[in-house]
């Protein structure tokens, strides 16, 4: 039997693309020439377009370098994706990140939007640094007020909680829902 190569491919091609993921989801702030100061107003914006299938998604701050930070800092669980108003299908929000002097300072942290149940990596920031303090040579941005606030004050450690819990839908307990809208109550003799 011959087997032709493009056959292959058909066959292969929605495997892979279904593993990665497409959605433009750029996060504006922080970015390298933004960075986030200990004591001082930090901003985490971002926007993307409408149909992603996504209701809300988790936020947490990593560095590949371990002599910064082994671990993550978990940031915002469960931020909802909401439209933006301005008439278009855009959605995006924005935050505050209050930074105290236990959180690590130096450079190549990245922000990841995720769904941290399942590893899905939605977006992930370009690198940028957290300093000590503003340089002399540095404008702050001027950005507006976030309308909410999460408290960072500590390298990570493993049980360590969310700083901020938004309203955002749990995808653990839609999952479950579904669930046992599908199977029932399993062992309590009911469906």
């Amino acid at each position: 039997m011959l087997f032709h190569p493009s056959l292959l491919l058909v066959i292969i091609l929605p495997l892979v693309s279904a593993q990665v993921s497409t959605i433009f989801w750029p996060i504006n702030y922080p970015n390298a020439t933004s960075p986030w100061v200990i004591g001082a107003k930090n901003y985490v914006s971002w926007q993307t377009g409408g149909g992603t299938g996504i209701a809300s998604f988790d936020i947490q701050l990593h560095n590949s370098n371990r002599s910064l930070m082994v671990g993550f800092i978990p940031i915002a669980l469960r931020v909802p994706l909401i439209r933006v108003p301005t008439g278009r299908k855009n959605y995006g929000g924005e935050l505050e990140v209050d930074l105290s002097t236990g959180v690590p300072e130096g450079d190549g942290f990245s922000l990841l939007f995720m769904n941290t149940l399942h590893g899905q990596v939605y977006a992930k920031s370009s690198k940028f640094s957290i300093l000590a303090a503003s340089p002399a040579n540095y404008t702050v941005p001027d950005l507006p007020t976030a309308t909410v606030t999460a408290t960072l004050s500590d390298t990570p450690n493993p049980t360590q909680q969310w700083a901020l819990t938004l309203d955002g839908i749990d995808p653990d307990a839609t999952a479950t829902a579904a669930a046992t809208a599908i199977a029932g109550n399993a062992g309590s003799g009911t469906q």
